[in-house]
């Protein structure tokens, strides 16, 4: 039997238009829209327009727009954030304004949370003040004059410590080499006070910073 062509001229029409929506839903799938999120600081550091948002490090989306917005007695910075689809964020997740390396460009970025729900477009994460460097320098001034207060105390201890020893010299011969390296060991506590407080004067940020 034999097959018309208008039917084989069909079925090749059939073929393409088959294949055309093929690649049509793998081309809208694999490029799906990003989504909106938003996020509110009274302090926005130095944000830009554009700033990369990272998701427990990775990095998922930009920083698209920022306003004011005036709420009461409050003056709070808005952040519209777009996110990479597949970027899930949850509704405990906190955003920060984070800085890659110490002074490289500012981002945000969002914790990875742990409550079973997602947060669905448009609504609003939590957020995390960051660290103003005035208020920074306020606490290194505090504890700098802290430490010079212990320093002075410890100046004073070792003081009568070393009289204490010349007045009882007869009666506590055996323990005279005791007393002073006691007195030794605070004078060098003094002295790695006396250091610390220097540094913390003139490098302030490193309180920003925990040792491991």
């Amino acid at each position: 039997m034999r097959i018309p062509n208008e039917f084989k001229a069909g079925i090749v029409i059939l073929a393409g238009v088959g294949l055309s929506f093929y690649f049509l839903y793998k081309t809208t799938t694999v490029q799906a829209e990003p989504y909106e999120l938003k996020t509110y600081f009274t302090y926005a550091g130095d944000l830009k327009k554009d700033a990369v948002v990272k998701l427990t490090g990775m990095q998922s989306g930009r920083l698209i727009s920022m306003k004011y917005v005036y709420d009461n007695d409050k003056t709070l910075v808005e952040c519209v954030l777009s996110l990479d689809e597949t970027a899930k964020v949850r509704k405990d997740s906190i955003a920060y304004i984070g800085t890659a390396g110490f002074v490289g460009d500012a981002y945000i970025g969002i914790t990875a949370g742990t409550l079973p729900e997602f947060l669905k477009p448009g609504e609003v994460i939590g957020s995390e003040e960051p660290i103003q460097m005035r208020e920074l320098f306020k606490k290194a001034d505090a504890i700098a004059g802290t430490l010079d207060g212990t320093l002075k105390e410890f100046k004073t201890l070792a003081v009568n410590l070393n009289g204490l020893v010349g007045n009882v010299n007869g009666v506590v011969t055996d323990n005279r080499g005791g007393i002073e390296r006691t007195i030794k060991n605070l004078e060098g506590i003094s002295v790695n006070f006396k250091e610390f407080s220097e540094d913390v004067k003139k490098h302030p940020w490193k309180l920003l910073f925990k040792g491991e």
